[in-house]
């Protein structure tokens, strides 16, 4: 399907780093969602509902990370017909695959609004790197103050073994991460 829009996690979690804090990650403050086109055109938009995770800095000047876990059950493309359809073999087959887990390996905060995000996602059974470019991103120091970002990353549905094809949409998929 090309390309789907996926909104893998919010970022609003950066403003913790200043203080050292975990922040837990739900449906509340962080919306993942993507965009089915056909033929170039947007065909309709599917969200997941439920999801949980957690961003926190490691103690003793390590590394940040971050872990997200969607239930892949919740998607919800307000039409009972491509719910159960999305839910099916053919896309996410959520009852063999329950879910799906983005977990940090390094996260690299840039000079200006920039971040990169490297991780593992685990989908449809299959676990592939993942690189997540952050831009705009606005943080600021005073904690809960939330932060605002734009994400960008790109993926093959085949190196996750989900079908495509003409009538089930394209391979690539290109993931969109917006938070606030």
């Amino acid at each position: 399907m090309r390309p789907w829009r996926l909104l893998l996690s919010s970022m609003s979690v950066l403003a913790c780093v200043a203080a050292g804090s975990a922040h837990q990650l739900d449906g509340a403050n962080t919306h993942v969602s993507f965009d089915i086109e056909r033929l170039g055109l947007r065909w309709f938009s599917v969200e997941f509902r439920e999801l949980r995770g957690e961003f926190a800095p490691a103690p003793d000047g390590q590394e940040p990370h971050l872990t997200v876990v969607v239930r892949t059950a919740s998607v919800d493309a307000r039409s009972a017909y491509w719910n159960e359809r999305l839910r099916s073999p053919q896309w996410l087959d959520t009852e063999r695959f329950p879910e799906m887990v983005f977990r940090s390996t390094a996260i690299r905060f840039e000079p200006g609004s920039q971040a990169t995000v490297q991780g593992e996602l685990t989908l449809h059974g299959v676990t592939r790197p993942l690189t997540l470019l952050i831009s705009d991103l606005d943080c600021p120091q005073v904690v809960p103050a939330g932060c605002r970002f734009l994400g960008r990353a790109s993926l093959r549905r085949s190196e996750f073994g989900i079908p495509h094809g003409f009538w089930v949409g394209g391979d690539r998929v290109q993931i969109l991460v917006r938070g606030e």
